[in-house]
């Protein structure tokens, strides 16, 4: 497992390079064509996890929970997204996977409900494991995103 975090850390560390010189209207712009911005796919990567490693466990979630509804799958930006909302989200994203490798060491995720995740046809997440594999794949789909993204803000 010490690879696959160290590949999560890696493109994380990499999206958040592709976005530290933009302004926070920057980051709330949605493109043409698209149906959120820069600052919810962050967001999104970071509930994602929470979602699918803590949740699935019935552990408590280590983010602000009111995060989660705002960010989970099938939503998009509501209103304007704050500059502390940027920091707080951009912060969480290495903060949380450096709380999952700890978690994981500590076996917090022994209750592991499986779920079938909707990107991928059919791919089930059986154990807290597979979720994490899964990770490296739904970061690196929306760092492409926001490469697209980026050259339209």
């Amino acid at each position: 497992m010490d690879k696959i975090f160290e590949v999560i850390r890696a493109s994380r560390k990499a999206l958040l390079s592709l976005v530290e010189n933009l302004t926070t209207e920057q980051m709330n712009k949605i493109p043409t064509g698209f149906s959120n911005n820069l600052a919810w796919q962050i967001g999104h990567l970071v509930v994602s996890q929470q979602v699918l490693c803590y949740k699935l466990s019935n552990n408590d979630f280590v983010i602000d929970p009111s995060l989660i509804d705002k960010y989970r799958n099938g939503s998009k930006p509501e209103s304007f997204i704050t500059a502390e909302e940027i920091d707080q989200i951009k912060g969480y994203l290495l903060s949380t996977i450096d709380q999952l490798e700890q978690d994981l060491v500590d076996q917090k995720f022994n209750n592991y409900t499986p779920y079938t995740v909707s990107t991928y046809k059919g791919y089930r997440l059986e154990r807290v494991e597979d979720a994490i594999k899964f990770i490296v794949s739904h970061d690196g789909l929306h760092y492409g995103c926001s490469l697209m993204m980026k050259k339209f803000v």
